[in-house]
């Protein structure tokens, strides 16, 4: 097919996240310990508050949910359990948050399960680590830089490594994106790839194979950001932004595509 510009961008996850970044993420989590208590206390400090902040809310949207599901299912049963469970175990929780800070507990198990931090790796590898120069973190990734160039920013060139290509070269790139339009959408567009990303490399980590990830992550994924698209794009402009899985790197490509002007 022909088209004005196409990128294309691989999603690496790298081995590691970048250097001081995750005890970065344990200093700032430590010392904003007493402000995560404030919070908690402004609000659930009572019995009374914990059943009208979070309990009554969680079962309510519960119910919601529980409605929709098939009719093999005990729903007002499984309602009812949820609810009176959650509200019997309102001094429970919150002499619980009371035991986690104090005595040093909250950033001993910060310490303890910073390593799960290490899954910012997913996410960092799809949209780059701006302090970061170099390697598997870009200043942007493929996800950011396909709504960038999208939206006629010529910086992200600048950034390009081997994971990046442009066709059929830099000079042909234009904008195709609504500029007020695009860069509202673009946050959304943006998460929604993220996990999308995400669920391709959980899946393939866990086992499951292409047509498997095509048809459950890539196919209904890119079919919500195609109408995200459609509603910022140029008018009687062709533009795309799709993810692709390609198992024989076991990473997904970013292809934005700007594929004919009105």
């Amino acid at each position: 097919m022909a088209y004005v510009w196409r990128y294309t961008g691989t999603c690496l996850k790298p081995a590691d996240l970048p250097a001081g970044v995750l005890d970065e993420w344990e200093t700032t989590l430590k010392n904003m310990s007493a402000q995560i208590k404030a919070s908690l206390d402004s609000k659930i400090i009572t019995p009374d508050k914990f059943t009208e902040y979070l309990a009554t809310p969680s079962y309510q949207r519960y119910a919601d949910f529980l409605a929709t599901v098939g009719a093999g299912w005990d729903v007002n049963m499984i309602e009812l359990k949820q609810q009176v469970k959650i509200l019997a175990s309102k001094q429970a929780w919150l002499d619980g948050i009371a035991d986690a800070f104090v005595d040093g507990y909250f950033g001993a198990r910060v310490t303890s399960k910073k390593d799960k931090y290490k899954l910012a790796r997913f996410v960092m590898g799809a949209v780059g680590h701006r302090p970061t120069v170099g390697g598997s973190y870009g200043v942007w990734n493929p996800v950011s830089v396909g709504m960038l160039l999208l939206r006629g920013d010529k910086r992200p060139f600048t950034y390009f490594d081997a994971n990046d290509t442009i066709a059929p070269n830099q000079a042909a790139h234009e904008v195709a994106l609504d500029a007020q339009l695009g860069a509202l959408i673009t946050p959304s567009i943006i998460a929604k790839s993220v996990q999308g990303v995400m669920f391709c490399k959980y899946a393939n980590e866990g086992g499951k194979n292409e047509a498997w990830i095509d048809t459950n992550i890539i196919t209904p994924f890119n079919a919500k950001i195609a109408t995200l698209i459609d509603a910022c794009k140029l008018s009687g402009y062709t533009v795309s932004y799709v993810l692709d899985w390609i198992q024989a790197q076991t990473s997904v490509n970013v292809v934005a595509e700007l594929t004919a002007k009105a």
